[in-house]
Formats: structure tokens, sequence, C-alpha cells
């Protein structure tokens, strides 16, 4: 979990990319103009039982302010439209136990992405490992609100895998979980956010019809969009942090991250940080990933 200063100072820089956001809606709608739809495209990974009530008062947040939509089928955006997707990474049991029900009961769609070869069994850090659900209760979803994506079999770092290791556990998820769900599976997300133009390419190859990463930025739902960027929120969030996630003040984490990768290119300034990072035990893959955002 990131630190509070670290949320502190995200939290800052996005609500100043709100007010000025609004601040051109304003002058849009005074003169008359609408701006483009939008849709800000949600994740979360565990929601704990004892954290229901502040993901349930999320999730009457998202009816406020936006309307829910569903990533299984084209939506196009009119202009004004302010939608918002929620998807869920790993499948854990506490979406069945504790998510699930607040969904049905707000009739809100949502999708979940599976780790193919952790069903039943248990996946996370080892000092704090949570089970996952079963092939059953899986297939015991309300299908009309839950659509199910794979996230790779044993959900590894895919761009660091040699290209068979990297087809195989984009296929061989795919195959797997349509095998014990009966039903297509045409979304994908990429573990920890790591992709590049390769594995993009081998997911269309793969079959797969919108691939999803970590990056937080609006998402286009027209029928031709492949690649979509997401924003991860908890359950644990700030009121305010949340909310400016759900309004896409998040979308300059990108560029953020773009910058500081063009810095440390720089030769001198790769210099600067060598030093200060001689104790690190290896450097960070050259991509974003959802440790980043």
């Amino acid at each position: 979990m990131q630190s509070n200063f670290k949320r502190a100072v995200k939290c800052g820089v996005s609500l100043a990319v709100f007010v000025c956001s609004s601040v051109r809606d304003f002058f849009w709608r005074l003169f008359g103009l609408k701006r483009q739809g939008t849709c800000v495209i949600l994740y979360y990974h565990s929601v704990p039982g004892d954290q229901q009530q502040r993901f349930a008062d999320q999730l009457d947040a998202i009816l406020r302010h936006t309307k829910p939509v569903s990533l299984s089928g084209p939506l196009i955006l009119n202009p004004g439209d302010r939608c918002a997707a929620i998807t869920f990474d790993d499948g854990f049991q506490n979406f069945a136990e504790v998510a699930v029900p607040e969904l049905e009961h707000r009739k809100m769609p949502s999708t979940m992405f599976i780790i193919a070869d952790a069903l039943g069994k248990s996946f996370g850090p080892d000092s704090r490992p949570e089970p996952v659900m079963s092939a059953e209760e899986i297939r015991s979803l309300p299908r009309d609100l839950v659509a199910i994506g794979s996230h790779t079999l044993t959900h590894p770092f895919l761009p660091s895998l040699p290209e068979k290791e990297a087809m195989l556990e984009l296929a061989g998820s795919r195959m797997k979980l349509e095998g014990l769900l009966n039903r297509p599976v045409l979304l994908f997300s990429f573990p920890f956010g790591g992709f590049n133009e390769k594995l993009v390419e081998q997911c269309r190859t793969t079959g797969y019809a919108r691939v999803f990463t970590t990056l937080p930025e609006f998402s286009s739902l027209d029928p031709g969009a492949f690649v979509l960027g997401r924003v991860r929120v908890d359950p644990d969030d700030w009121p305010l942090e949340f909310r400016l996630k759900l309004a896409g003040a998040y979308r300059w984490l990108p560029w953020a991250f773009g910058l500081k990768r063009q810095l440390l290119a720089n030769r001198l300034v790769r210099s600067f940080f060598s030093r200060r990072e001689a104790t690190a035990s290896s450097p960070r893959p050259p991509m974003i990933h959802e440790s980043q955002v």
C-alpha cells in the first residue's frame, strides 16, 4: 500500500486536474457546447468483509456521478456522457461473498478477471494470501451482471517471459476458463499492468476482443477500441481520492511516469539515481505496472 504522503501528493495533483477540467467544462456549457463522452474503468482487487460498507458507499457514489456500463458488449459514448465500468482482478472469494451482493442490490454490472490456475487455491503475497473462488463458485455468479475475463494462468509479469511462454499464459488461460465455465472468455487484463506492443498483438491473435491495462486514463468504448486503461481503487480509498479517480482526474499519471523514464534515460540523471539506488537488488522493468499507479 502506498504511503499516505504519496497518496496525498497524487490526490493534490489530481484535484488540480479536476478543477481545471471543471473550469473548461463550465465554459463549454456557457457557449452551448458539450464535451466528449467519457468512461472511467475502475479495478479492485480484494473487498474484505470489514470494508463492505465502504465498498457500498463507493458504489453509491458511482451511481450518483456516472452511468455504470458493462464491458462485455459495444457501447457508443454520446457527447456529455459520464460512464464508469467496474472490474476486479484475481478472483478472490470475497468478491462472491462481499462484492456481488452489493452489486446485485444496485443492479450494477462488473467484470471479474480470473487467474485460471489459482481456482480453489490461495493467491497473494506470502504473508497475506487470500482464497480464490472455485470454478463452481464462478459458475454460480449472476451471468447477467458479471462478465468473466482472463488474468493469465499463473499471474506472471508477461514482458519478462519468452514469447512462447507468454502465448501459453494468454491462450491457455482462455481455453481453460472457457472449458470450465462453458462460456466465451473474450476479455483479458495484464497482471501487474505489464504489457508491450508484442503482447497486445499476441492477445489479438489469441482471440480476445478487448484487453485492459492499469493506465489511469479515459477509455473509449467504441467497438474498435482494443486496449483500454483502468484506474485502481480500493475500499479504503479516501472519499476525495475515490471521487477524483471516478472523475478521471488521475489521468495525468501515465504522462508523469513517461517523463520519469525520459529523465532516467538521461546519462547524468541516470548516474545520479544509480548512486541513490545502489542498494537495490535489481532495476524495475522499464514500463508502467500496477504497483506504480
